[in-house]
């Protein structure tokens, strides 16, 4: 988690400021740089562009799915939040989930228990 803090710290890694790409970084999504405003995407990743693709299919195609149903304007917006929620959940778990190997770190990987 260390070294991942340091990434996240370093301003090469920040391009304009506010875009994070660091190909030494394993994670696809980061917090931002002002911690606690949310997180940003590591475009240094290959899989970044296709994930957040995927999101919006998904949440349009709820969305979509729901206004097909006809059901009431309440239960459009009880689903609205709940993807809401379901995102920031997933957001907050996947930038702040530990690596199972620090691929900067030449000691191999300890099996699991």
């Amino acid at each position: 988690m260390q070294m991942l803090d340091q990434f996240h710290s370093d301003p090469a890694n920040w391009k304009l400021g506010f875009i994070y790409f660091c190909r030494a970084d394993p994670r696809i999504l980061v917090p931002k740089r002002i911690r606690g405003l949310g997180w940003t995407i590591n475009l240094a990743r290959p899989m970044a562009i296709p994930c957040v693709i995927l999101v919006i299919g998904a949440v349009w195609g709820a969305l979509e799915f729901i206004r097909f149903l006809g059901v009431s304007a309440e239960s459009r917006f009880l689903v609205k939040l709940l993807l809401a929620f379901g995102i920031i959940a997933a957001c907050y778990y996947l930038a702040h989930r530990q690596p199972k190997h620090d691929p900067t770190d030449s000691r191999p990987a300890e099996p699991p228990r």
